[in-house]
């Protein structure tokens, strides 16, 4: 297995240089794509994957969101509820348009199943040779989101990052009561900032590798978003069992295997 990482950046850098970068949430997710991709770059050196492993990791992690670009053109937002589901609009971009000479047929399909898979709420059961890529994409994802979050919450502008949810509005029942149940929320049942802020709080559950966790706690982020919430006996209760269940989680993911199933030990190419 192997692909070209510098071929694969020259064909994303070709294929979103035809939309118009000088609109803002066009260019927020070429912006988030380059960072997510810098994230996989600093996951695949912490968890010490092949070099040819790597290369293809952050390669998939570059081309997450390649169908983000024709979604906001085509449909004027990134909820994909009201419009296309933004992992199978990239899958089937990637199936037309990628470069044959950028990787070979197993890479290829390592790079189109983890584009396909990102955004889903589960993973399906997926192939040994497939499915630590997919992780990786999905926690670089979630990184970086939590992060560019934060920073729009600093400046003040994180309503125009989520223009479908209410900034001071309080917590939906129905994604409490959600999170409650099932340890997960649905973006149909969200439409405060709080209600997202929980939904994110969920997706340290999901985390996939140790490495992952390490870097969201240590960034303080967990802690801080817990802060935001209402001191009501019922909330604060949920969040002390989820961040119990964050603790357990982080546990459990020692024991997994975090290497790839091919490759030869050496490091991350340089992005």
């Amino acid at each position: 297995m192997f692909a070209r990482f510098e071929k694969i950046r020259e064909w994303f850098e070709r294929y979103v240089g035809a939309f118009d970068l000088s609109v803002p949430m066009i260019q927020m997710k070429y912006t988030h794509s380059r960072d997510v991709m810098k994230v996989g770059e600093t996951l695949t050196r912490a968890l010490e994957w092949p070099s040819d492993a790597a290369e293809v990791g952050v390669s998939a992690c570059l081309l997450h969101d390649t169908g983000r670009f024709s979604q906001y053109r085509d449909f004027g937002t990134y909820y994909d509820g009201a419009s296309v589901d933004h992992g199978e609009r990239g899958f089937e971009v990637l199936l037309s348009d990628f470069p044959s000479e950028a990787a070979d047929a197993e890479a290829r399909e390592v790079l189109l199943q983890a584009v396909r898979w990102h955004n889903k709420k589960n993973l399906p059961k997926l192939t040994p040779e497939v499915m630590p890529f997919c992780r990786l994409v999905r926690d670089a994802d979630k990184l970086d989101v939590f992060y560019l979050v934060r920073r729009r919450m600093d400046e003040g502008t994180v309503g125009d990052l989520l223009p479908r949810h209410k900034i001071d509005a309080p917590l939906s029942e129905t994604l409490l009561h959600e999170v409650e149940e099932h340890w997960s929320g649905t973006y149909k049942n969200a439409s405060s900032l709080l209600d997202f802020t929980l939904i994110q709080l969920t997706w340290a559950l999901d985390i996939n590798f140790t490495p992952s966790l390490q870097m969201l706690e240590d960034s303080g982020m967990l802690t801080r978003m817990r802060s935001q919430f209402p001191k009501e006996p019922r909330i604060q209760a949920l969040l002390e069992r989820l961040f119990v269940r964050v603790a357990d989680h982080k546990r459990a993911l020692v024991s997994r295997n975090e290497q790839p199933a091919f490759g030869r030990a050496s490091t991350a190419p340089s992005v």
